[in-house]
């Protein structure tokens, strides 16, 4: 049986495509991962699966053997005519040309099994939680998939932390070493699996304001409130937050340590100033 590993190399070959390592461009050639992802989404006919940058259709190929539905979005035109090739026969097998993030395939399925390119990664998970969801199980930068679950005043606390947080359940399941891929990646990676939470662990007035919030406020994560509060007022001056911003609490706090939980009791504060 052919390796993977020189499978790849092979298809790659006869599609003219050079992978991208600044791009995250790297192919899973570890079969028993390839197994394991689809385990870890408790993948049945029940199912319909989104996969984000399906690349040369090893992940698809297992998936599409459990799934009811697999939704494969590529975003390269060459390696979109591999899996055309390969997959137009399979009833079960929707095939997408063009970037997710830009599609609209919202409703469409229920699970998401991806080793998406970790360069989407950010934009991806912020997609992904503001959709309706079962599960997801992804394959990520290691560093990246520390932040999902990094505690406040850490180096990898920020807001992708705030947001996994309010909208799922995170568990790194394991370690991937680059040698899983073709081409290596220089870094390791992770793969993590996300459910939804049943209920958000706080209440928020509006959502979207809690993100700016949290977003403009992390543009200056080592700042004491008080000073990124500053900044805040001059992009936001709707809000009506003036300084000596009496009343609001953690003034003395640095950003990045402050808990989901006070950036939900900053944010539900300054919509009610901001509403009057």
């Amino acid at each position: 049986m052919e390796d993977l590993a020189w499978k790849v190399k092979r298809l790659l070959r006869r599609a003219g495509v050079r992978p991208r390592r600044k791009l995250g461009q790297s192919f899973m050639v570890d079969e028993s991962l390839l197994i394991r992802l689809v385990d870890y989404g408790e993948v049945s006919s029940a199912d319909r699966v989104l996969e984000i940058g399906a690349g040369l259709g090893f992940l698809t190929e297992v998936l599409a053997r459990r799934a009811g539905v697999v939704l494969a979005v590529e975003a390269a035109p060459k390696l979109y005519r591999l899996l055309e090739a390969r997959f137009s026969r399979r009833g079960n097998v929707r095939l997408y040309l063009g970037d997710f993030l830009k599609l609209k395939l919202e409703g469409s399925y229920d699970k998401v099994i991806s080793n998406p390119p970790y360069s989407i990664a950010s934009p991806l998970l912020f997609r992904i939680f503001e959709s309706p969801f079962k599960l997801a199980v992804l394959t990520l930068q290691k560093e990246f998939a520390e932040r999902l679950n990094a505690e406040p005043g850490g180096k990898n606390y920020g807001r992708l932390t705030v947001a996994a947080y309010y909208w799922a359940e995170v568990e790194i399941l394991e370690e991937a070493s680059p040698e899983a891929f073709y081409p290596p990646p220089e870094v390791s990676s992770m793969v993590v699996r996300l459910k939804p939470r049943r209920q958000p662990p706080f209440k928020l007035e509006n959502y979207r304001f809690f993100s700016e919030t949290v977003k403009l406020l992390f543009s200056q994560r080592r700042r004491k409130l008080s000073k990124a509060l500053q900044t805040l007022v001059k992009l936001k001056p709707e809000i009506g937050l003036k300084k000596p911003f009496t009343g609001v609490p953690y003034l003395n706090r640095r950003v990045f340590t402050l808990t989901p939980e006070e950036f939900a009791e900053l944010a539900n504060m300054f919509w009610r100033l901001r509403q009057g």
